[in-house]
């Protein structure tokens, strides 16, 4: 005999409890062995378990991608971490000697001052300018002897007539007791110079009464 699916309308044999077509149940109003459904319906109940665990075990799968993807962040820590070695680069340069010594040392090179002669009677000595080596001299004597590190040869001019020094970045002149005196220009007079005096670049002295000379520096 045969039974005939509500849903689907297919004739199934009478000991299928499930339409052969389309899975729908078989009606109740139809008899069938009752040691059957156990077996039919066995399958159903382990089938059902199977898909459940398949799916749990597809979510527990899933599930560790989650915290790999945010494990991932963890290496921006990594990174924030990184710039500690520039904050020990910028404490390492602390002596400030060191830097001090170099700004010293730069200026000391840019002060380089020069002795530039505005009238002489010695023409062939106008407009030169004569550097003041501080570095190899300690103070720069001027006069008429050669044996002084600056010569000039005018008859007003003291043999040893004045010295220059250079200290803690300070110029001086000093007049060793000249015949004729070691003048320096306010602006308005020459005022005669007294034992040790500072002087400024651009300064304009007058050693004796005809050589004049100016300080440059460059």
């Amino acid at each position: 005999m045969t039974w005939k699916c509500p849903v689907c309308g297919y004739e199934n044999t009478d000991d299928a409890l499930f339409c052969i077509q389309c899975g729908a149940k078989r009606p109740e109003g139809a008899q069938q062995p009752q040691a059957q459904p156990a077996e039919a319906s066995q399958p159903a109940e382990v089938q059902a378990p199977q898909q459940v665990t398949i799916d749990q075990q597809a979510q527990q799968e899933a599930q560790p991608a989650e915290p790999q993807a945010e494990a991932q962040p963890a290496s921006p820590t990594v990174a924030s971490t990184e710039p500690a070695p520039q904050a020990t680069q910028q404490t390492t340069p602390q002596p400030p000697t060191a830097q001090l010594s170099q700004q010293v040392e730069v200026q000391q090179q840019a002060q380089k001052y020069y002795l530039q002669f505005i009238a002489t009677p010695a023409s062939a000595l106008n407009k030169m300018k004569v550097p003041l080596d501080f570095d190899v001299f300690e103070s720069i004597s001027i006069g008429r002897s050669p044996e002084n590190v600056i010569v000039i040869p005018d008859s007003e001019v003291s043999r040893r007539h004045a010295v220059l020094s250079l200290s803690n970045g300070k110029l001086y002149i000093e007049d060793l007791n000249s015949t004729n005196g070691t003048y320096v220009y306010d602006g308005k007079l020459f005022q005669p110079v007294k034992g040790k005096q500072e002087i400024q670049a651009n300064s304009i002295i007058k050693l004796g009464n005809s050589t004049i000379v100016k300080i440059v520096r460059e």
